[in-house]
């Protein structure tokens, strides 16, 4: 999924339905949350795509693959 349109399904609530209904996990909003914020840490302080993964890993406490799979999920940054 494009980050674009998921910050439109994100914006509109229709992610919220979905996971009030059940068809999304959590994960999605976490995911997302990742995504945004190392593509942040990118722009703002001009740091490496592989040094933001090992700072995210500390600051939402999970696992460097987990970031790396949040990232992918969303397309390249």
């Amino acid at each position: 999924m494009n980050i674009k349109v998921a910050n439109t399904l994100f914006d509109d609530g229709t992610f919220s339905e979905m996971y009030k209904a059940g068809f999304i996990s959590a994960k999605i909003f976490t995911y997302r949350e990742i995504y945004l914020w190392v593509q942040a840490q990118m722009k703002t302080r001009s740091i490496t795509k592989n040094q933001a993964v090992l700072e995210a890993g500390g600051k939402f406490d999970k696992d460097e693959r987990t970031i790396w799979r949040a990232l992918n999920s969303f397309g390249d940054i």
